[in-house]
């Protein structure tokens, strides 16, 4: 008797897959619970790694599933499921079965009766979001031969990460005052269990509107340190580190593209307009940068930080751009730039790279002139 098999493979959003394989068989073989291991290989590679382990379920008519879900990168790829069929001498010789013998799995010492398994095996593609490789490419190419310290990060449509020397902390300046809105908001929400009152807009708002210090001091009263490392927790930031006050907070070009990208679900329900209106709405003298760039076929959120250091002038800006269903997020991080107008060109060039044909001109740093101090 053979035994029947199917499969589907369903790319979900934020670059995951999921895959459904079925076996129908003879219903008195009990193939229930049964050890299955997930392997995929990417790109061209031959190399299969092991990423997942499951188990199987069964139904009362001999049909048996197998299904899991997990990230892939943009491209081809191949997905190969290695399970043990009890009884499988009884069936004959069945169609979709054979032995998963691949060299990684003897690398990885799995047991030995794990060799001899029954298996599925296919090919697929994954989506690779916006922006894609070659845009990012691009942007990397252009940044590398700036002037000064420079790193960007970008997490695409599909939830990927990207960029160059992502992983570089910086001084934060003003950007970390789109965390102090975040985390403050929720303060009231979890904590305080109050909607606005008071002073509260009145210090928010000028604090996101034209970057004033003085307005993220008080906030940063308000929230403190603990509050911000929570936050970063729960966006996913892996190298923030806040000491002294709001304006030394250091992160990397991952950190704030990961925040951003996590924006909609860090904000409570009941402020999550205005938050999302402040931040689209800065004082049109520092709307220089990523919203120059992509405005008006994007929706851009954002937040700048400027500031001089001991090696130059370091110039940041932070966005999150949506257009229809699709949201990607960007976070350009420079020190050591020659001046502010060239900080200011190094982003709008890494942003017209990715945005792409759509970018409007940028011939000239936008408002650079129009800066006031309140970058932190």
């Amino acid at each position: 008797m053979d035994e029947l098999t199917d499969a589907h493979i369903n790319n979900l959003a934020l670059g995951r897959i999921r895959v459904i394989v079925t076996s129908r068989h003879d219903p008195a073989l009990n193939w229930s619970h049964k050890r299955v291991y997930w392997f995929l290989a990417e790109g061209t590679s031959p190399q299969f790694k092991l990423i997942r382990h499951s188990r199987t379920t069964q139904g009362h008519s001999g049909l048996t599933r197998m299904k899991e879900q997990f990230k892939v990168s943009g491209g081809r790829y191949r997905v190969l499921a290695c399970f043990s069929a009890p009884n499988r001498k009884a069936m004959g010789p069945a169609r979709g079965r054979a032995v998963c013998h691949h060299s990684s799995f003897r690398k990885r010492r799995l047991p030995r009766h794990w060799l001899t398994l029954s298996y599925f095996h296919r090919v697929g593609f994954a989506p690779f979001g916006f922006p894609g490789p070659d845009a990012v490419s691009s942007a990397r190419q252009f940044i590398t031969g700036q002037a000064g310290v420079h790193s960007f990060a970008v997490v695409n449509s599909e939830g990927r990460m990207s960029g160059w020397d992502i992983h570089r902390t910086y001084i934060s300046a003003s950007v970390v005052k789109a965390m102090l809105l975040v985390a403050y908001l929720r303060k009231l929400h979890y904590e305080d269990h109050r909607g606005f009152c008071c002073d509260d807009q009145s210090v928010l708002y000028p604090m996101i509107h034209v970057s004033d210090n003085n307005a993220a001091t008080t906030i940063w009263q308000r929230v403190g340190d603990g509050r911000l490392y929570d936050l970063a927790h729960l966006a996913g930031m892996r190298d923030f580190s806040i000491s002294g006050i709001w304006a030394n907070a250091h992160f990397s070009a991952s950190d704030q593209a990961r925040f951003m990208f996590k924006l909609d679900q860090l904000l409570p329900d009941e402020f999550r307009g205005y938050a999302r209106w402040l931040l689209a709405n800065i004082d049109p003298s520092q709307s220089w940068g990523i919203p120059h760039v992509a405005r008006p076929y994007w929706y851009v959120m954002f937040k700048g930080g400027w500031r001089s250091t001991g090696i130059g002038q370091l110039v940041h800006q932070i966005a999150r751009l949506e257009r229809a269903k699709r949201t990607w997020t960007m976070a350009v991080l420079t020190d050591g730039d020659p001046s502010m107008g060239y900080g200011i060109g190094t982003i709008e060039g890494v942003t017209a790279r990715l945005v792409g044909p759509h970018a409007a001109s940028v011939s000239k740093a936008s408002n650079a002139h129009s800066l006031g101090p309140g970058g932190g």
